[in-house]
């Protein structure tokens, strides 16, 4: 078919087309799309069944398993991380299209991470759907999909950032703050279980996090006024083992940390996966903005668990301990970034810690069995405080919480990162970080009471010129190593997360753009075009025994091999 496109029939009336690969492959995938729907795209037929059985020591052994991507980060210690080599800095650039799949939707951001088991490849697509691939050829193997209701609070579109594995299951998370089961080899509904209400505001974007017997979820809406949590619910049934409250009601430690009756509608997202440590049997989650967003009048204090890192006992999901990153939070700088669990020689002593580049334009380093503050240092500009003391807390400098007037502020209300993954290589012992420079405006005003499902901000932002970029630390310091600003595509837009191999190459997406990046010293080695947005990161892992990249861009999903 590709043939027939770009030099056309001879004899036909079907000349060369002119396009390029690029265009060439986005209509065949097209063609293929359309194929599958006229035959019924569902499932397939019994002895054709997707082989899928994820079991909990697989997620365990996954980081010397490197031809799968069995879970959101590849690995439970968040590290995006491929132990692959077979793609280097001397064939980056021979990297070619294999494969494209045009999802069956109509939005225009993807942010899905694919997971990939048994040969196939699982996407979530917008509004909450999933389809399964054919790794090797890209061809549909299923879709399962589900209505939406029409009363959605949604900030930021209609999003879904993945799907979790656990033995023959598949676990989905919908933005009518449900938590579905689906079976993996024919894409039927297993289980449905209620998270949240969805008329309070409340959605689910977050891609699961499947431990041992639980999946755990957290929710949306922060910027509506929910009451944030992360509950596990059983894999096999769906009932609810343990729900943690990260805006604390009177019987809860933190509760002192809200002003009256605040809490109760003071946010406390949990929109991003968090990470796991099998021998702690720790999980760690990081928790978004309080509300209102933008005025802390009349929720003062603290204003825990929002802008933390929460360190949860996987059975009884009871709190280990916290780390606060924002005190009393107005600018949304969410904490929902993925921790990234590592070893380190820090200040001279080995030490098991989480590395956190957190939306407030700070790097840190924390003991993840205690929480210890460790290192604190920016990596990008801010004017918001004069620096860290001791323990961390944020020292708040002049001019920098949001007034009536406007206060220039850096960074801006984008961050200094955002909730797109970092990754780690630990043979470099660097951390490679999406980050943005800039600023915004943010302006405060008197709230207003709180209506559910309505945005509760008390005023907002207006942002200034701001530029993305690549950022490469010293994961035990927070010293840069370098950076790369990559070519603007104005108009395309969308920043995505990043992914980092044992070949010694960072690959990441900007504004449309699929790129690798040498991983010690930033120099661009390859880049290609996707023609969409890109917000979300790439993976790798192998076909036919070959390692290969894939990344959801613009309404596609697009897989790369040497």
């Amino acid at each position: 078919m590709y043939r027939w496109i770009e030099r056309g029939i001879s004899g036909t009336g079907m000349p060369a087309s002119g396009l390029d690969e690029m265009a060439i492959w986005q209509i065949i995938a097209f063609l293929r799309m359309r194929q599958n729907e006229s035959a019924g795209r569902t499932r397939l037929e019994p002895a054709a069944r997707v082989q899928v059985n994820v079991r909990h020591d697989d997620l365990v052994a996954a980081p010397g398993q490197p031809d799968e991507w069995l879970t959101h980060a590849r690995t439970f210690d968040g590290r995006r991380y491929s132990p692959l080599t077979e793609i280097t800095h001397d064939n980056v650039g021979a990297l070619r299209l294999r494969w494209v799949h045009q999802l069956a939707t109509n939005d225009p951001i993807v942010e899905a991470t694919p997971i990939v088991a048994g040969g196939a490849m699982f996407v979530s697509e917008p509004p909450s759907g999933v389809v399964a691939l054919d790794a090797r050829t890209g061809n549909a193997l299923w879709h399962f999909g589900r209505d939406m209701p029409g009363n959605l609070s949604l900030c930021c579109g209609r999003v879904n950032r993945g799907v979790a594995a656990l033995g023959g299951t598949l676990f989905l998370g919908t933005l009518d703050a449900k938590l579905v089961a689906i079976d993996a080899g024919d894409g039927t509904q297993r289980w449905e279980t209620g998270v949240a209400n969805v008329a309070d505001g409340y959605s689910i974007t977050v891609a699961p996090l499947a431990v041992g017997d639980l999946v755990i979820v957290g929710v949306s809406g922060g910027e509506f006024g929910i009451r944030g949590f992360l509950a596990a619910y059983a894999a096999d049934t769906g009932k609810e083992v343990w729900r943690f409250n990260t805006v604390p009601g009177p019987d809860e430690p933190g509760h002192d940390s809200w002003a009256g009756d605040s809490w109760k509608t003071g946010g406390g997202p949990t929109w991003v996966t968090g990470a796991y440590d099998p021998e702690l049997d720790l999980i760690y989650w990081g928790v978004g903005n309080p509300a209102p967003i933008y005025s802390g009048v009349d929720r003062d204090g603290d204003n825990l668990y929002t802008n933390s890192v929460i360190a949860l006992a996987r059975r009884t999901g009871k709190l280990a301990w916290h780390f606060q990153f924002s005190p009393h939070d107005e600018h949304d700088w969410d904490s929902n970034q993925t921790p990234i669990l590592a070893e380190l020689t820090v200040a001279g002593k080995p030490r098991k810690v989480i590395c956190w580049a957190n939306r407030n334009g700070f790097y840190y380093v924390l003991d993840r069995a205690t929480g210890e503050f460790l290192v604190g240092t920016p990596f990008v500009k801010q004017t918001w405080a004069k620096g860290l003391n001791a323990k961390g807390r944020p020292i708040p400098a002049e001019g920098g919480r949001p007034t009536k007037k406007g206060a220039l502020v850096f960074p801006g209300v984008a961050g200094g990162t955002n909730w797109q993954p970092a990754a780690f290589h630990p043979g470099l012992g660097a951390i490679f970080i999406p980050a943005t420079e800039g600023s915004s405006i943010f302006t405060s005003s008197p709230p207003e009471r709180r209506q559910p499902g309505t945005l509760f901000a008390a005023s907002g932002t207006t942002s200034q010129e701001f530029e993305p970029m690549i950022k490469a630390l010293d994961a035990a310091t927070g010293e840069q190593r370098w950076e790369y600003r990559p070519p603007r595509a104005r108009g395309v837009g969308g920043h995505g997360g990043l992914l980092a191999t044992a070949g010694d190459l960072v690959f990441g997406a900007n504004e449309g753009q699929l790129f690798a990046l040498d991983a010690r010293t930033g120099a661009e080695l390859w880049r290609v075009g996707l023609g969409g947005m890109t917000f979300a990161a790439p993976i790798s892992f192998t076909v036919d025994g070959h390692q290969v990249i894939a990344i959801a861009g613009g309404r596609a999903v697009f897989l790369f091999g040497l």
